[in-house]
Protein backbone atom coordinates (compact mmCIF):
# COMPACT_ATOMS: atom_id res chain seq x y z
CA UNK A 1 0.00 0.00 0.00
CA UNK A 2 1.33 3.42 -0.58
CA UNK A 3 2.43 5.96 2.05
CA UNK A 4 0.18 8.48 0.39
CA UNK A 5 -3.27 6.83 1.32
CA UNK A 6 -4.32 4.27 3.61
CA UNK A 7 -7.50 1.98 3.20
CA UNK A 8 -9.70 0.41 6.56
CA UNK A 9 -12.77 -1.29 6.78
CA UNK A 10 -14.91 -0.31 9.86
CA UNK A 11 -14.83 -4.16 10.21
CA UNK A 12 -10.97 -4.16 10.69
CA UNK A 13 -11.46 -1.90 13.74
CA UNK A 14 -12.61 -2.25 17.34
CA UNK A 15 -14.93 0.06 18.95
CA UNK A 16 -15.02 1.76 21.95
CA UNK A 17 -16.65 0.20 25.01
CA UNK A 18 -16.45 2.91 27.02
CA UNK A 19 -18.40 5.23 24.75
CA UNK A 20 -22.16 5.01 24.37
CA UNK A 21 -23.38 3.18 20.92
CA UNK A 22 -21.03 1.39 18.69
CA UNK A 23 -18.31 4.27 17.96
CA UNK A 24 -15.02 3.84 15.96
CA UNK A 25 -12.36 6.33 16.07
CA UNK A 26 -11.07 6.64 13.32
CA UNK A 27 -8.43 9.68 13.86
CA UNK A 28 -6.05 7.26 15.86
CA UNK A 29 -6.36 4.58 13.17
CA UNK A 30 -4.75 6.70 10.50
CA UNK A 31 -2.86 8.72 12.64
CA UNK A 32 -4.36 11.96 12.13
CA UNK A 33 -3.67 14.73 14.65
CA UNK A 34 -5.37 17.79 13.25
CA UNK A 35 -8.91 16.72 13.74
CA UNK A 36 -11.27 13.93 15.58
CA UNK A 37 -12.96 12.20 13.48
CA UNK A 38 -15.45 9.10 14.48
CA UNK A 39 -18.34 7.06 13.06
CA UNK A 40 -20.55 6.24 15.60
CA UNK A 41 -23.93 3.89 15.11
CA UNK A 42 -26.79 4.49 17.51
CA UNK A 43 -29.48 1.94 18.21
CA UNK A 44 -33.23 3.22 19.00
CA UNK A 45 -32.40 4.69 22.92
CA UNK A 46 -28.85 5.25 22.43
CA UNK A 47 -27.20 9.03 23.05
CA UNK A 48 -23.98 10.09 20.79
CA UNK A 49 -22.27 11.49 23.68
CA UNK A 50 -21.40 10.12 27.39
CA UNK A 51 -21.94 13.50 28.44
CA UNK A 52 -25.04 14.23 27.03
CA UNK A 53 -26.41 17.48 27.01
CA UNK A 54 -22.98 19.31 26.67
CA UNK A 55 -20.59 21.75 24.90
CA UNK A 56 -17.25 22.07 23.91
CA UNK A 57 -15.78 25.67 24.86
CA UNK A 58 -12.78 25.00 22.79
CA UNK A 59 -14.04 22.86 19.87
CA UNK A 60 -16.60 23.16 17.23
CA UNK A 61 -18.35 19.97 16.14
CA UNK A 62 -19.40 18.82 12.64
CA UNK A 63 -22.13 15.52 12.48
CA UNK A 64 -22.85 13.99 8.90
CA UNK A 65 -26.24 11.44 9.12
CA UNK A 66 -25.35 8.68 7.07
CA UNK A 67 -27.91 6.56 7.72
CA UNK A 68 -31.25 6.96 9.41
CA UNK A 69 -32.23 9.68 11.86
CA UNK A 70 -31.43 10.93 15.63
CA UNK A 71 -33.13 14.02 17.19
CA UNK A 72 -31.09 17.23 17.51
CA UNK A 73 -31.22 19.24 20.99
CA UNK A 74 -30.08 22.53 21.23
CA UNK A 75 -30.81 25.67 23.53
CA UNK A 76 -34.38 26.40 21.38
CA UNK A 77 -35.59 23.35 21.03
CA UNK A 78 -34.95 19.88 18.87
CA UNK A 79 -35.37 18.99 15.67
CA UNK A 80 -34.80 15.77 13.55
CA UNK A 81 -31.79 15.05 11.63
CA UNK A 82 -31.99 12.59 9.12
CA UNK A 83 -30.03 10.92 6.07
CA UNK A 84 -27.46 13.27 4.39
CA UNK A 85 -28.77 16.01 6.82
CA UNK A 86 -25.23 17.75 7.98
CA UNK A 87 -25.32 19.74 11.08
CA UNK A 88 -22.03 22.38 12.75
CA UNK A 89 -21.65 23.41 16.31
CA UNK A 90 -19.60 26.22 17.10
CA UNK A 91 -17.28 25.84 20.54
CA UNK A 92 -19.63 26.67 23.47
CA UNK A 93 -22.63 25.58 21.92
CA UNK A 94 -24.49 23.26 23.98
CA UNK A 95 -25.80 19.95 21.85
CA UNK A 96 -27.04 16.56 22.14
CA UNK A 97 -27.73 13.92 19.58
CA UNK A 98 -29.92 10.89 20.57
CA UNK A 99 -32.13 8.10 18.81
CA UNK A 100 -35.10 8.04 19.88
CA UNK A 101 -36.63 6.37 16.92
CA UNK A 102 -37.29 2.58 16.19
CA UNK A 103 -34.36 1.85 13.57
CA UNK A 104 -30.27 2.66 14.40
CA UNK A 105 -28.60 5.73 12.68
CA UNK A 106 -25.43 5.98 12.04
CA UNK A 107 -23.34 9.62 12.13
CA UNK A 108 -20.48 10.49 11.17
CA UNK A 109 -18.39 13.33 13.65
CA UNK A 110 -15.77 15.59 13.43
CA UNK A 111 -14.31 17.80 16.23
CA UNK A 112 -11.82 20.28 15.64
CA UNK A 113 -9.75 21.56 17.13
CA UNK A 114 -8.33 17.93 18.65
CA UNK A 115 -7.66 18.97 21.94
CA UNK A 116 -10.32 21.40 22.44
CA UNK A 117 -12.71 17.54 22.98
CA UNK A 118 -11.63 18.75 26.66
CA UNK A 119 -12.56 20.19 28.76
CA UNK A 120 -16.40 19.01 28.38
CA UNK A 121 -19.07 20.79 30.04
CA UNK A 122 -22.25 18.49 30.79
CA UNK A 123 -25.26 20.88 30.71
CA UNK A 124 -27.58 18.71 32.13
CA UNK A 125 -28.12 14.74 32.22
CA UNK A 126 -29.39 12.78 29.19
CA UNK A 127 -32.49 11.63 31.60
CA UNK A 128 -32.94 15.53 33.01
CA UNK A 129 -33.25 16.78 29.57
CA UNK A 130 -35.33 14.29 28.50
CA UNK A 131 -37.68 14.51 31.44
CA UNK A 132 -37.70 18.22 30.94
CA UNK A 133 -38.51 18.56 27.00
CA UNK A 134 -40.74 15.36 27.08
CA UNK A 135 -42.16 14.37 30.46
CA UNK A 136 -42.70 11.10 32.57
CA UNK A 137 -42.68 9.15 29.07
CA UNK A 138 -39.07 10.42 28.01
CA UNK A 139 -38.02 6.83 26.54
CA UNK A 140 -40.87 7.23 24.33
CA UNK A 141 -39.98 10.57 23.27
CA UNK A 142 -40.37 12.10 20.37
CA UNK A 143 -42.03 9.24 17.78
Amino acid sequence: MSDDYEHLSLDDLETNPEKPGRRWELSPAFGIDDYNVNVAVLEPGERLSQNAYHYHPNQAEFYYVADGRCRVEVEDGSFDAETDDALRFAAGVPHMLHNPYDDRCKIVAIGSPPEGRRPVHQVQSYEELLAERYGEDADDAPS
